[in-house]
C-alpha cells in the first residue's frame, strides 16, 4: 500500500462520504477536497487531511493534488462538470500523474441522449487522452434518487416519475461506494471500465411494491410525461439545463435505453449488488421513520 494519500473530491457527497470511512479502515491515508472550512471538522476528526479548494478554481488545486498516489474524481451535476474535470486532470498531470478513478455515468458518451451523459463522455475522452492511469466507473440510476420523493411517499403514499414502463438496472449508492473503494485500492485496474448496476432491471411499479412491503402500507408510483418532469425541475429552481437533462433522461429510460444489468459490482466489490427490496428495508424505511 502506498504511503501517499488518496485524494477524494466531492468528499461530503453521498458516495464519497461512504468511501472515505472504508479507505481509512483499510489503513490508507485520505485527503479530502472540500469547498469550505465549515465542512472540514467532521472529516478532520476522523483522521482525514482536509484541503479547502474548488475544482472551479485551478489555483486552489495544487496543494490538494501534491504528493498523492490516487484521486477519486467526482464532479457535481451541472453544466460545468466537464470543465471542472479538465481542471482536475490538469492538476493531476502537474502533480506526478496519479492513478485516477473516475465516477462517470451510465452509458456516458459523446452521443448520449442527455447533456449530462455527453459531458461525462467528454471527460472520459479527456482522461483517455491525458496519459494518466485511469479506471472508469459508470453507475446506473441511483436508488437513492427516489429520496427526492420522500415527502410524498411519507404523506401521500405516492411518488412521481417520468420513466413510464421503462425498466432500469438501478443501483444502491452503497454498492457504488463499495466498488469505488476496491478500484481505488487496486491501481492494476487502470485502463478498465466498469458499468455498475443493481441485480435486476425493474420498473417503478416494482419499486413501489418493494416500498409497500418495507413500509407496511401502500405506496404507489405515478408516471408523468417527461416534459412535466422538466416543469417540476424548473419550479424547484434548478435551472433550464437541469430541467432539460431530467426530461431527456426520463424519455430515454422510458424507452428502455438502460434496460440492462451487469455483474461488475460483484467483480469489484466481491458481493452481489443490493436489491431494491434491501434498499427499501435498510435505507428508505429507517429514513422515513425519522420524519
Amino acid at each position: 500500500m502506498s504511503d501517499k494519500p488518496i485524494l477524494v473530491t466531492g468528499a461530503t457527497g453521498s458516495i464519497s462520504s461512504l468511501v472515505i470511512p472504508q479507505l481509512l479502515a483499510s489503513g490508507s491515508k485520505v485527503r479530502a477536497l472540500v469547498h469550505g472550512a465549515d465542512k472540514a471538522k467532521a472529516l478532520s476528526d476522523k483522521g482525514v487531511e482536509v484541503i479547502v479548494g474548488d475544482l472551479d478554481n485551478p489555483a486552489s488545486l495544487e496543494k490538494a493534488f501534491k504528493g498523492i498516489s490516487t484521486v477519486f474524481l467526482l464532479t457535481p451535476f451541472g453544466e460545468k462538470a466537464d470543465a471542472l474535470a479538465r481542471n482536475a486532470i490538469t492538476a493531476a498531470k502537474k502533480a506526478g500523474r496519479p492513478y485516477v478513478v473516475r465516477l462517470s455515468a451510465v452509458k456516458a458518451g459523446l452521443d448520449a441522449p442527455t447533456a449530462n451523459g455527453r459531458s461525462h463522455g467528454q471527460t472520459e475522452k479527456d482522461l483517455n487522452e491525458s496519459g494518466l492511469p485511469v479506471a472508469i466507473l459508470k453507475p446506473h440510476y441511483f436508488m437513492q434518487n427516489i429520496f427526492g420523493s420522500a415527502q410524498t411517499i411519507a404523506t401521500e403514499g405516492v411518488f412521481y416519475h417520468g420513466m413510464g414502463e421503462g425498466k432500469l438496472g438501478m443501483i444502491d449508492v452503497r454498492d457504488i461506494a463499495d466498488s469505488a473503494v476496491k478500484a481505488l485500492l487496486d491501481p492494476s485496474l487502470a485502463g478498465k471500465t466498469f458499468t455498475l448496476t443493481g441485480p435486476e432491471s425493474i420498473t417503478f411499479h416494482t419499486v413501489a411494491q418493494a416500498f409497500t412491503a418495507a413500509l407496511g402500507r401502500p405506496v404507489k408510483d405515478i408516471a408523468i410525461p417527461p416534459e412535466a418532469v422538466a416543469d417540476n425541475i424548473r419550479k424547484m429552481g434548478w435551472g433550464e439545463w437541469a430541467a432539460t437533462v431530467m426530461r431527456d433522461y426520463s424519455a430515454a429510460y422510458g424507452s428502455g435505453w438502460a434496460d440492462f444489468v451487469t455483474e461488475d459490482v460483484k467483480k469489484l466489490a466481491g458481493h452481489p449488488a443490493r436489491s431494491i427490496a434491501q434498499f427499501a428495508r435498510e435505507v428508505l424505511s429507517p429514513a422515513l421513520s425519522k420524519r
